[in-house]
């Protein structure tokens, strides 16, 4: 079921268009693993459409992302200087991702997986590995808590053929 619950939502566009080549492990209760996942979800469709207030909402106040070769951008006043950079409504970057694993601990989890990013307009070809620690807020809900990206060239592997402009 929870391979089912994870090809589905990839099919779909979780992470922009994905190449899964392994198994994604799974480990947790499935009712948090698939609030979780829908938490990806909600958050791939909003980054795709542009809208950074909408991703601003999935992420804890008490964000961090960690990205190379730059500052880190902390809560959410950072989430929206980092989104509104890269992923605004006329952003021509795409990311591919595939997830590695999803584990969960009480009130915390950890995705792993590969990224690509790939914004043909500004020569940017950025691949890696990432890490995304979620945490439950005041409320219960699941929240982005820290995303975590460093360089390698694996993330090469989800490149879709072809590439042109405007795809």
């Amino acid at each position: 079921m929870r391979l089912t619950i994870a090809v589905t939502l990839f099919a779909f566009g979780l992470m922009a268009p994905v190449y899964a080549e392994q198994k994604t492990a799974f480990e947790g209760p499935q009712k948090e693993i698939d609030a979780i996942l829908a938490v990806f979800t909600e958050w791939a469709k909003a980054r795709d459409a542009g809208d950074v207030e909408g991703v601003v909402a999935i992420y804890h106040p008490e964000m961090r992302i960690m990205t190379r070769d730059q500052a880190e951008y902390v809560g959410h006043k950072g989430v929206r200087e980092f989104y509104s950079q890269y992923y605004a409504v006329k952003s021509e970057r795409n990311l591919y991702a595939s997830m590695s694993e999803l584990r969960v601990f009480g009130d915390a989890a950890f995705v792993t997986g590969k990224f690509l990013a790939v914004d043909l307009s500004k020569r940017v070809e950025d691949p890696g590995y990432y890490l995304i620690v979620v945490r439950k807020d005041k409320i219960g809900a699941w929240r982005l808590y820290r995303d975590i990206d460093t360089p390698s060239p694996d993330g090469l592997s989800l490149k879709p053929g072809n590439l042109k402009p405007g795809n």
